[in-house]
């Protein structure tokens, strides 16, 4: 009977309880939002799902850092921080990453642009995923989750 009882229980056509998303703190000028990942997939990027509207969007006075802290199941991967701001005369600059740490090591780190009188535009945490693709320089590892903060004026 109790036999019966597990097999049931294995063969049941409920879908698996979901797993909850990892959310990263943004903290401006010591006011902290948190936030949703906007892109997160499997650890081997294969099913992905993208919620546009997970992506804050709050003022960032120019020459301000943004502190980023991020959760255990995020700070225990590779991670990174990418910026894309603009120059004190306006001058639009590309995504860089401005941080990039090993898993276990770091949980926080304030994003700043380069340049004096420069404005941030975005912030945005990456994590790695499991699998590696042939970069310009080698192996990179994939983007498996993201959280954004877009600047508002």
């Amino acid at each position: 009977m109790v036999v019966l009882f597990v097999l049931a229980a294995c063969s049941s056509n409920e879908p698996p309880a979901a797993v909850p998303r990892p959310k990263v703190d943004f903290t401006i000028a010591g006011k902290k939002t948190t936030a949703k990942p906007f892109i997160y997939c499997d650890i081997k990027v294969e099913d992905c799902r993208r919620d546009n509207a997970a992506m804050l969007k709050l003022p960032v006075p120019p020459g301000t850092a943004v502190t980023v802290t991020v959760p255990k199941e995020v700070a225990d991967t590779p991670w990174s921080v990418v910026i894309q701001y603009k120059t004190a005369t306006g001058e639009q600059k590309a995504p860089v990453t401005v941080g990039t740490f090993a898993p276990g090591k770091e949980t926080t780190f304030d994003a700043l642009p380069p340049d004096a009188g420069a404005q941030l535009q975005t912030v945005e945490v990456k994590q790695a995923g499991g699998i590696m693709i042939q970069g310009e320089t080698g192996p990179e590892p994939v983007t498996r989750a993201a959280w954004s903060l877009q600047v508002t004026a």
